[in-house]
């Protein structure tokens, strides 16, 4: 690859793309349960966490489009840029279907899961094929820092999309709307990308450093790139769902009974997706902050700034629910609940931001010329874990309901698989050969403290 000027506006590009890519994500998943409320008048938590594990599988198959606009492209436009806009007016399509019909019977748990799904595949699609773009074009004493700002502002995107958007187009009972405009944001951000100029492929008899393709899946050393980054993400939605609950319950918002939410007292869906906004705004803000502050730690030292977010998460999540046993009541329950959503916010942020920044590092060096299908394969495997992740969550309050109907029991249990989980992806993180991601003048200036 040839080293081009990375010109500063290209930074706003990627920024706004993930903004927008926020609201893609944010919508469904903060205000679809709000919404099924009102048009149901309840949901069931297990069908939600499955639908939303299933809806979301094409972030899972980001390794696909990652070969072909690693090999593929066109000679005017690059290799990047048509995958991005071609796929970004896929999934603006199925925006546009929803807001057209969508049933108001038990049917509607089918008709959203197609909806997410295919609204998904394109937005996984071209943000596979923008990552690429990012690794193609980002130094790498600035990588750690644009993967702060933009997974910021992805979750920035989310919370203005979920939250002030949902929230208002929810009141005013206007969603087609607000599902029509996201659809036109999902394509204009999918043209921004062609303003940045794309390296030329290889010269002529350039060689692909390391194994072929097909050692993704084949070498030792792969196997614990793979197992601790799929662990790694487990946890990722998982934790945040339940821990809701955990809040809303004491508050007197909704009740659980079996795996059926219900609205509590005089809670409307408005309402409800009020309180869904708030904790998003505690959760958002708690993440922008680290996120940042994790890039510019991940731009010192790699391994350092991975390793104190992880052993810093893992006894977070296992002591979350201890406030929760000894405090009763409206305000405390809240008070609590917003400091500890901050927290889980800024604590999973930094840690998807040093975990990326890494993996983004392992493609570069292992797989220069095929990084893009590299990283795609690692995102998808973080991708798989949070699906797995919801879907296995379901299956625990499936079961943990047949011996105990006190929530914070079931938390507990999933808490504790989470944390077991992200314990196991540190223990193989651990393991990996520094070398291989680590900066080079770290390298240089501790090689022996670093290698001991």
């Amino acid at each position: 690859m040839e080293q081009i000027e990375y010109k500063k506006y290209y930074s706003y590009i990627f920024i706004i793309f993930y903004f927008i890519e926020g609201f893609v994500q944010g919508i469904p998943y903060l205000v679809f349960q709000p919404y099924l409320t009102k048009i149901l008048g309840g949901y069931d938590l297990n069908i939600w966490l499955i639908i939303w594990g299933i809806s979301n599988i094409p972030w899972t198959f980001k390794l696909i489009v990652g070969i072909f606009n690693d090999r593929g492209g066109n000679k005017f436009y690059g290799r990047r840029f048509p995958w991005i806009i071609s796929f970004g007016i896929f999934g603006a399509i199925w925006w546009f279907l929803l807001s057209i019909y969508l049933p108001t019977d038990e049917s509607i748990y089918i008709f959203l899961t197609i909806y997410i799904f295919f609204i998904m595949m394109g937005m996984a699609f071209a943000d596979t094929a923008l990552d690429g773009l990012i690794l193609d074009v980002v130094p790498k004493d600035h990588l750690a820092r644009i993967q702060g700002y933009t997974w910021a502002m992805l979750l920035v995107g989310m919370g203005a999309g979920g939250m002030i958007l949902g929230l208002i187009f929810l009141a005013l009972d206007i969603m087609p709307i607000l599902f029509i405009l996201t659809g036109i944001l999902m394509i204009l951000s999918c043209i921004l990308p062609y303003f940045i100029k794309e390296p030329s492929r290889g010269e002529p008899g350039t060689e692909i450093k390391g194994p072929p393709l097909r050692s993704m899946f084949t070498t030792k050393k792969n196997w614990k790139i793979i197992l601790y980054t799929f662990l790694a993400g487990i946890q990722a939605l998982l934790i945040l769902e339940y821990f809701k609950y955990v809040v809303l319950i004491p508050m007197g918002v909704v009740n659980v009974d079996q795996t059926l939410v219900s609205l509590a007292g005089g809670t409307t869906p408005v309402g409800y997706q009020a309180w869904n906004s708030v904790f998003y705004l505690l959760n958002g803000i708690g993440t922008l902050v680290f996120s940042v502050i994790a890039g510019k730690l991940a731009d010192k030292s790699r391994r350092k700034a991975a390793s104190l977010f992880f052993l810093s998460y893992i006894p977070f999540i296992l002591i979350s629910i201890i406030p929760f046993i000894f405090l009763r009541g409206f305000l405390p329950a809240l008070l609590i609940g917003l400091v500890f959503l901050f927290l889980f916010g800024g604590l999973q942020g930094a840690l998807v931001v040093s975990n990326q920044t890494i993996r983004a590092d392992l493609s570069r060096h292992e797989y220069p010329n095929l990084k893009s299908t590299y990283f795609a394969f690692l995102v998808s495997l973080s991708n798989l874990g949070q699906n797995i992740g919801s879907i296995l969550g379901g299956g625990i309050i499936s079961i943990a309901v047949l011996f105990t109907s006190n929530f914070g029991v079931i938390y507990l249990l999933v808490s504790a698989f989470c944390a077991l989980c992200l314990l196991l992806s540190y223990l193989l993180f651990r393991r990996i050969d520094i070398k291989d991601y680590e900066l080079d003048h770290l390298l240089a200036g501790e090689k022996e403290v670093f290698l001991a």
